[in-house]
């Protein structure tokens, strides 16, 4: 019984972490215009010309992964 709840819990808590990486890629399609953005499990891609430099500077896109803590 309590293999079938951990294994439970573990099918949850990846559920909850692929919906967080989704709704965390779509505000950053929002954010950045003109961006590639993918999901891959639970790590969202970000490519595209100038990046790191609006990373740098734009707060918001900073801070947007405090959420998944």
């Amino acid at each position: 019984m309590m293999a079938t709840l951990v294994r439970r819990a573990g099918e949850l808590a990846r559920a909850r972490q692929h919906l967080k990486a989704r709704q965390i890629a779509e505000e950053l399609k929002e954010l950045i215009k003109g961006a590639s953005i993918e999901v891959d499990e639970a790590r969202v891609l970000v490519r595209g010309r100038g990046i790191i430099k609006r990373w740098l500077i734009d707060p918001s896109l900073r801070f947007l992964s405090g959420g998944l803590k």
